[in-house]
């Protein structure tokens, strides 16, 4: 879903011996040894010595940090969960407010976080988070999706969260992901005459919310969680509206957050009416003449019933090209064509750098359009505003394998 929320509302009625059982191993010693480790590391590292050392260097130390504040946060949802667990989530996340000062929204979050931690015993969970393996990022997917029905188990999520980033394994959570289950998803989507695409839509939809609460700051909050049609919709609409506002004479100096605002408000006010198209993708099988394979341009799966909805009234745009994308090559023109765009989406799957949606994108001349840069396929690569604004300014290099995606390589190392 997009903008997921934890959903875990119930307090966790446990005993002082049962909740103390699972955080056992996380003693004093731990936040000592943690103290001593990221105080020498910082220690060594500050001041001017920072800037004596290498790239290489500094992303050795960063690394190295990184993983010491997890063992921290791993340390600290031990406790705030021994906490939820005595006095409940809403009496814990009062405490932090209270004696921490923590905005209450924060204190909420990870007092439910706490919670569901304890509720579903994912101490193994609690324990990569202690030895710096995951992020509280990672938990906090894990949390939410583990529990429910056909999800993977703790220690599938677990292995994915030591490879992957966190919003990569919450992008694709569907169940029929999981092999374990594939059978007993198979039998009950064929009593209900539903396909596991069809009933994770439905359980998101089950768990769509909106809310807009007026702020500590006294700004207007909104925050919605919609399922990934509706959110992929939505998402496609904001960004058209959004270059609308890019067009105007007196946004030169808006920033791109100020403009998916005036973009939002332009949209639920009726100021704009967008026209944005939803990327599909789907084989055709020139042997049987059937489509096969429908799915989102970054991936998301889409079952037959989905299709036959969503291309209703959809414009088709069938084609074949071939490997070198010569039938869509531009020469010298300044900007990448609708079909170019699409083929750069089906192919990328969004920002080549940080998978920021397709239509957040622009398409980016890989040898510069001022270099006499060509705007064709294999020279275009997709990069979202940010990561863009800061290619340019870092010179970062792109890696370009032959028919394959473009994907950001770090810069060079230079000797320390």
């Amino acid at each position: 879903m997009y903008a997921y929320s934890m959903l875990v509302d119930a307090p966790v009625a446990l005993s002082e011996d049962d909740a103390a059982a699972p955080f056992a191993s996380f003693g004093d010693d731990a936040i000592a040894d943690w103290s001593s480790g990221v105080g020498g590391a910082v220690n060594g590292t500050t001041g001017s010595g920072l800037e004596a050392l290498s790239h290489g260097e500094l992303v050795e130390v960063l690394v190295d940090l990184v993983a010491e504040r997890a063992r921290l946060e791993g340390r600290y949802a031990a406790v705030l969960s021994e906490l939820v667990s005595r006095d409940g989530a809403q009496s814990a996340a009062w405490q932090l407010r209270q004696y921490t000062r923590m905005n209450s929204a924060q204190a909420r979050s990870e007092a439910r976080l706490a919670e569901a931690l304890v509720q579903h015993e994912f101490t193994d969970t609690l324990e990569a988070l202690c030895a710096g393996e995951i992020q509280m990022s990672h938990a906090k997917v894990i949390a939410r999706e583990s529990p429910k029905k056909h999800r993977r188990s703790e220690s599938d999520f677990l292995e994915l969260c030591r490879a992957y980033p966190s919003d990569v394994i919450a992008r694709h959570t569907l169940a029929y992901e999981s092999l374990q289950v594939y059978a007993d998803l198979e039998a009950e989507a064929a009593a209900n005459d539903r396909t596991p695409a069809d009933a994770e839509l439905a359980l998101q939809r089950e768990e769509r919310r909106c809310s807009m609460l007026l702020g500590d700051d006294g700004m207007w909050h909104l925050r919605a969680d919609l399922d990934f049609i509706t959110g992929r919709q939505i998402s496609q609409q904001l960004a058209a509206a959004e270059r609308a506002v890019r067009q105007q004479d007196d946004v030169i100096e808006l920033t791109f957050p100020q403009r998916n605002a005036d973009a939002l408000c332009d949209l639920i006010l009726g100021r704009q009416k967008p026209q944005a198209s939803l990327v599909i993708v789907t084989d055709y099988d020139v042997v049987t003449g059937q489509l096969d394979n429908p799915r989102l341009d970054d991936g998301t799966p889409l079952s037959a019933r989905q299709l036959a909805e969503l291309a209703a009234d959809a414009k088709v745009l069938p084609a074949v090209f071939k490997s070198d994308w010569a039938e869509l090559a531009l020469g010298r023109a300044r900007s990448a064509n609708d079909a170019q765009r699409i083929v750069l989406a089906i192919r990328d799957g969004g920002c080549i750098s940080c998978a920021t949606h397709s239509e957040r994108c622009h398409a980016h001349h890989i040898q510069h359009y001022e270099d006499d840069g060509l705007t064709d396929i294999p020279n275009l690569a997709m990069l979202c505003e940010p990561c863009h604004i800061d290619h340019h300014q870092r010179h970062w290099v792109i890696d370009t394998p032959p028919n394959g995606t473009p994907r950001r390589a770090p810069p060079p190392i230079l000797p320390g």
